[in-house]
């Protein structure tokens, strides 16, 4: 449902999309060298100039097909298998784009090229759910009991949004928790470096994404946490950019001063993508986990739209300051920016949700 809770693709599907690629790279590698004269002759494919070359192209891309026969066979006792498959395939992908482009490469390999990008991206989802597989059991809906401590009634919001969709989403878990007596207070991260800022050049805009993919560390400013207030539930709001979480969000785990505050309270995620947002929250999760916080509960939400239309209205987004354009894409492009009215009530709900809990056993190691 679009600009809905994120629902994971299960264990099973990527398992069979790994069983999908074995059969292809396997099987399709064979019939290549059998009959790849007549192949080509028919498809107007040159022949290829160099015999052994030809050969171990299609004797490694066989070869990734039986690693992912492995993953299909015993995913968790394999899933080390699927990097090695997401650096070949990337490997394989990118030079096949490359000679498409600049060394007049036949469609033919294209259509591999193709193929190997997308299975990159399979494989790398893959490996996140593998490793992270307590997300699928955060999202699910249910809430989890929070440690048995005085309850305060007070909650502490942390949010970096650059285009307010996350702290939209954050007002409407902040309406559940009053609506049930709380009392929030909200810190807005606020990153030193200017690129992260809203509206943003191109540039700026890559230098952001760079940032998320390879966590590099960002600065913020002090957080103007209020002082003597005893929370007894924080949220947190990150955004994804292409997979990545926010640094600034990032930055706050990676201060001393703040760190503290999240061990031994309870702790919920609000994480807002276009699509894939299971990396984004799980290194979210695992910060908390290392700060001895307890997680009682995480949302994921999707913009409006469907792809690929949800993925350019974000661009075109960006770049015009503005959803609905350019009016030409009219039918295509999103007339409205962020998520659904439908996710919106579910984030209230989230909110009361949140605010009548269970409680567990107090301890140190308390973790999901």
């Amino acid at each position: 449902m679009a600009g809905s809770s994120i629902i994971p693709l299960s264990r099973n599907v990527y398992r069979w999309l790994c069983l999908l690629t074995a059969a292809a790279n396997v099987m399709g590698n064979i019939l290549l060298l059998l009959f790849y004269r007549p192949l080509f002759g028919w498809l107007g494919v040159p022949m290829p100039q160099d015999l052994a070359s030809f050969a171990f192209v299609a004797g490694f891309s066989f070869t990734v097909g039986i690693l992912a026969l492995l993953v299909f066979l015993d995913p968790e006792k394999n899933a080390s298998l699927l990097i090695v498959g997401i650096v070949g395939k990337g490997i394989y992908a990118l030079f096949t784009f490359y000679f498409y482009v600049f060394g007049g490469l036949h469609w033919f390999y294209l259509v591999f090229g193709i193929w190997d990008a997308i299975y990159t991206v399979v494989f790398f989802l893959f490996l996140i759910q593998l490793l992270s597989p307590d997300l699928t059991r955060l999202n699910s809906g249910d809430i989890f009991a929070g440690l048995d401590r005085p309850r305060t009634n007070r909650a502490l919001f942390f949010i970096f949004s650059l285009t307010n969709t996350g702290r939209s989403g954050m007002s409407h878990i902040q309406t559940g928790l009053e609506r049930k007596g709380y009392q929030v207070d909200v810190v807005n991260l606020q990153a030193v470096e200017p690129f992260f800022r809203f509206p943003m050049s191109l540039r700026d805009f890559f230098r952001i994404v760079v940032r998320s993919i390879f966590r590099i560390p960002a600065h913020i400013l002090t957080p103007q946490i209020p002082a003597g207030r005893d929370y007894d539930l924080i949220l947190i709001e990150s955004q994804t950019w292409l997979v990545g979480m926010s640094a600034p969000v990032e930055a706050l785990f990676q201060r001393t001063d703040t760190r503290a505050i999240f061990r031994d309270c309870d702790v919920a995620i609000l994480n807002v993508a276009r699509g894939a947002w299971r990396r984004s929250q799980a290194m979210v999760v695992r910060w908390l986990e290392g700060c001895g916080a307890n997680l009682v509960g995480a949302r994921a939400f999707t913009h409006i739209g469907w792809e690929p239309s949800r993925l350019f209205s974000l661009w075109f987004y960006l770049i015009y300051r503005k959803a609905g354009r350019p009016k030409w894409l009219d039918g295509f492009v999103q007339k409205r920016y962020g998520i659904s009215d439908s996710a919106y009530a579910q984030l209230e709900q989230f909110g009361e949700d949140l605010a009548g809990r269970k409680r567990v056993k107090w301890t140190h190691s308390t973790v999901i």
